[in-house]
């Protein structure tokens, strides 16, 4: 049948690559993330006044698995757009470097300098005095330290101070990852490299492949990342229809039943988020980006919470640790994250020594 038959065929249909033009800025993907990022809230206002999610109701449980590898998933779709517009992989990490690590370096500071001297049960000289105290600020170059000196040892989930830092040495991970894929295979290899992998992530138990994944922590993100990744790269390829996300996202809630085979749900769950991703929101919507701020900060605001009020349940702990998130997550998206974004390139440029080209080099 001719192409434009099968248009006429076919009109609701409309590739992922067309839809993210002709929407632009005006997409979803900042409220999505928010909405992501408030889910894990959440899920976190549960876990941590309870100790575990035993007493969640098993669809909240089933979605809950859902919530970070839809993070990763879109996250590697958009990293996978910053890295086409970048004219090599050096200005490509700077970018990510520049976007993730200001708003991380001011959370963790504050969580060891501020709210740790608040809260500590022990005498000041001996909190900045613990070796753990120095371990903790690790947390600004991805080396995961969740304990501050007399800090929530009494909470039920004692001694943590903000569990939510863990992933963000897996974005990085991701993020490197990526740049020295790119950097060894351009263009179509590229594209292959990034399937590969996929596949080895996503069958892990075929003969040799396992053994050369054993040292990889938190596969399903790994693998969300990759497929979101694959999403952008194969976008002219990839049909949008509300029948097809629809299924998607219930496929991945079905699959995840069964823990054997989690990681199926993963491309699935993937094509669910990038289509939630390409709908059409007011502008005005995609002037802020509250959702990094929240995820960093809400979970010490959540712990700090329960050691203030004991016993509290978990909608209290929501209606405590919320609001103060979401005014610590616009402070540091006015203060640090806005200000730091819009002087972006010109930043880059001067690290560099030349401005970043837009080529899309990646598929040169």
């Amino acid at each position: 049948m001719p192409h434009r038959a099968v248009s006429t065929a076919f009109p609701s249909f409309e590739s992922l690559a067309r839809r993210s033009r002709r929407l632009g800025r005006a997409n979803g993907f900042d409220g999505l993330r928010l909405l992501l990022a408030l889910g894990i809230v959440a899920i976190h206002g549960v876990t941590l006044t309870a100790g575990d999610a035993s007493g969640m109701a098993w669809p909240f449980q089933r979605a809950g698995g859902l919530v970070l590898p839809a993070f990763f998933a879109l996250s590697g779709y958009l990293v996978a757009a910053s890295l086409v517009r970048c004219a090599d992989p050096r200005a490509f990490l700077l970018l990510r470097l520049l976007r993730i690590a200001p708003a991380l370096i001011v959370t963790v500071a504050a969580t060891a300098l501020l709210l740790g001297p608040l809260m500590t049960t022990l005498p000041l000289t001996d909190y900045f005095a613990a070796p753990a105290t120095a371990r903790y600020l690790q947390n600004i170059i991805g080396l995961p330290h969740f304990a501050l000196p007399g800090l929530f040892a009494d909470n039920p989930r004692g001694g943590i101070v903000n569990g939510a830092l863990w992933t963000i040495q897996m974005e990085m991970g991701c993020y490197l990852a990526l740049a020295v894929l790119a950097s060894v295979a351009r263009g179509r290899l590229f594209e292959i490299a990034l399937l590969g992998l996929a596949l080895m992530l996503l069958f892990p138990r075929l003969p040799f492949i396992g053994l050369a994944l054993t040292w990889l922590p938190a596969k399903p993100l790994v693998l969300a990342f990759v497929c979101g990744a694959l999403l952008h790269h194969f976008a002219a390829h990839i049909p949008l229809h509300p029948v097809l996300g629809v299924a998607a996202l219930a496929a991945a809630f079905g699959i995840l039943r069964d823990p054997a085979h989690a990681g199926l749900a993963v491309p699935f769950l993937a094509y669910g988020v990038i289509w939630l991703g390409v709908r059409r929101i007011p502008a005005a919507l995609t002037r802020a980006d509250y959702s990094y701020g929240v995820y960093l900060t809400a979970y010490p605001l959540q712990q700090a919470a329960i050691q203030l009020v004991p016993g509290q349940s978990w909608w209290i702990n929501l209606s405590l640790a919320l609001p103060a998130a979401l005014l610590a997550a616009a402070a540091l998206w006015h203060g640090v994250e806005h200000p730091l974004m819009a002087r972006k390139h010109e930043l880059v440029a001067r690290l560099t020594g030349q401005r970043p080209d837009v080529r899309h080099w990646a598929r040169a």
